[in-house]
């Protein structure tokens, strides 16, 4: 499986950022000191790399105001954990819909792909992912995860901390 962030450029405002950071500051988290935005896009299928770079560079990202990064993405053994009894400087919050919570992003997406000329069996989830900066603990970024970055109804979370 594929993940693409597109985050905005650093030449550019990111203000949904700055906008969850101030949501995050109103609920007396104080500890978080920097939010950084990303939407989120994981693909499954037989793709190529070159594939895959060609959707997040023609139909996923903005050439001017944004930029994309590919990466696997490993549902069961994600590449950074967090240490319960450890506070970090540095964390990840990802948010996707649950299964069987329909994505109406994702149906775009795969019939964008089709439009693009690769006309593959493939799987999107879209969401959200945010890195956050301060000095964290999984419990605090548990609450903001509940409390404002989510909708527990339709959507889970991961909280991950990074090295």
């Amino acid at each position: 499986m594929f993940c693409i962030e597109v985050f905005t450029k650093n030449e550019f405002k990111d203000s949904r950022g700055e906008h969850v950071l101030s949501d995050i500051i109103s609920l007396d988290f104080n500890c978080v000191n920097k939010v950084e935005y990303c939407s989120l896009y994981l693909i499954d299928g037989k793709l190529f790399l070159k594939e895959v770079k060609l959707i997040a560079s023609c139909l996923l990202s903005d050439k001017i105001t944004e930029s994309y990064s590919i990466t696997k993405y490993d549902t069961e053994n994600p590449s950074y954990l967090f240490n319960n009894n450890v506070v970090t400087s540095k964390a990840v919050i990802d948010v996707l819909y649950k299964k069987g919570v329909t994505d109406t992003v994702s149906a775009s997406v795969i019939k964008a792909v089709k439009d693009l000329g690769i006309n593959k069996n493939i799987e999107v989830k879209t969401g959200h992912r945010y890195y956050l900066y301060g000095k964290l603990s999984k419990t605090i970024l548990d609450g903001i995860a509940c409390k404002l970055l989510s909708n527990t109804l339709i959507q889970e979370y991961k909280v991950n901390g990074l090295k």
